[in-house]
């Protein structure tokens, strides 16, 4: 597409005549500024201008409109125009509608009014250096992709006339094609996973910069709590993902040694009876684990609170509320044994063969809206694997899920 066009969205047709004024002031005679005055009128323009072959780097709406409010013509449009940017134009927007708007429509920019043009034109010159940056950031990656597929089919065309003796150097490609749609995957999930948090934490505190004053001390709290939340579920990604390149690189060392299990697995069912609680879930434990007995298990201290820490917060984030979660620890033969049971929706036979991938989504989603990064089943199952224990499922759909995980209770050879 060659041909360029900015929407303005507003009901009073004062403030679309200055906009339009202010945008061919700042603009080049390339751009189309179209100015609309309800939000239905915008979603036809936009299609009908796509259909033109128009590219629409910027749609600037007013919050407060008749039929349709302005975050919802935001959320609609990035529905279906992802690349488009997003500029909320309002003085009556509430915290709530600004933060649906971050999180469900990706806003770039909320700007007050009555309008600041020096700000106002210093926001639409960054908006549309962003956009171009980002398609110029898009081709490279594009044109990037086209060079590796290509040579990719080049090395693979060549590898087929390869003899017996070339058989290293074919195994060697196709851990290279591997490892490049491992990029492929890691790239997305960070692209997807942190951009939603980040544009959350960035639009909350624009919000409490510019209205600090304005704003009561529990709104304040309230979104600082937001801001913290969103900070959160980044750094357990990065951390999900630094611990899959340790894992992936051969770098991770574990320390073996004889521990006593159940002073572990008893400090996480306190720390996550206080979390179930708000999901009306209670954790149970079998009479056994509150007693003094001894179960000495071969592994690495913190590596093992790592593992039995991931399965029971899964066990918490997929049940449904009101349901019970079951966790017991028992001795079989030379091993010792966790099981941590669910009522949940219980895995389907193709849920099960992936369970334990990398990049894993199942069919099951959480129930209290907690994050997941479709990594941790797959770092539990290389945790274990490098304490030389086992894990595995046992679930049928709609009757729950049960994890188990074995450790030895002795030095293997």
């Amino acid at each position: 597409m060659d041909k360029l066009a900015i929407l303005c969205v507003d009901d009073e047709q004062a403030i679309l005549k200055s906009l339009k004024k202010t945008l061919k002031r700042i603009l080049s005679e390339e751009y189309l500024i179209e100015t609309l005055d309800c939000a239905q009128e915008a979603l036809y323009s936009m299609d009908e201008l796509w259909q033109d072959g128009y590219e629409i780097p910027i749609i600037i709406s007013d919050y407060i409109m008749p039929n349709m409010k302005g975050d919802e013509l935001l959320r609609r449009v990035h529905a279906v125009y992802p690349k488009t940017l997003k500029i909320m134009l309002t003085g009556q927007a509430s915290i709530e509608a600004m933060a649906n708007t971050i999180n469900y429509a990706n806003l770039y920019r909320y700007i007050a009014k009555p309008l600041d043009l020096h700000d106002f034109n210093l926001t639409i010159k960054e908006a549309l250096n962003s956009y171009f940056q980002a398609r110029k950031l898009e081709q490279f990656y594009a044109d990037l992709e086209a060079k590796i597929a290509k040579r990719t089919r080049e090395l693979h065309e060549k590898n087929q006339q390869l003899t017996q003796l070339n058989y290293e150097l074919h195994e060697k490609n196709k851990q290279l094609i591997q490892l490049n749609q491992d990029k492929n995957e890691f790239l997305g999930i960070a692209a997807h996973d942190l951009k939603n948090p980040l544009s959350a934490i960035q639009g909350l505190a624009s919000l409490i910069q510019n209205g600090l004053h304005e704003l009561s001390e529990d709104k304040v709290i309230e979104m600082v709590g937001m801001i913290s939340i969103g900070s959160q579920h980044m750094f357990n990604l990065i951390q999900n993902l630094l611990n899959v390149n340790i894992i992936e690189s051969g770098k991770m060392n574990v320390s073996l040694e004889v521990v006593d299990i159940q002073p572990i697995l008893q400090s996480l069912v306190k720390q996550y009876s206080s979390r179930a609680k708000t999901k009306e879930i209670t954790l149970y434990t079998s009479e056994l684990v509150k007693t003094t007995h001894f179960f000495p298990a071969v592994v690495d201290r913190e590596t093992v609170q790592q593992v039995l820490d991931n399965l029971i917060s899964n066990a918490v984030k997929y049940s449904p509320l009101g349901k019970p979660v079951h966790i017991k620890i028992i001795q079989t033969r030379n091993r010792v044994r966790c099981e941590i049971k669910d009522e949940g929706p219980g895995l389907s036979e193709q849920d099960k063969q992936k369970l334990f991938s990398k990049f894993t989504r199942l069919t099951p989603q959480p129930t209290g809206n907690e994050h997941s990064t479709g990594l941790g089943l797959f770092i539990v199952k290389k945790l274990v694997e490098a304490m030389k224990g086992s894990v595995w499922c046992e679930s049928e759909l709609g009757k729950g899920s049960t994890f188990i995980v074995e450790f030895p209770m002795k030095i293997e050879p």
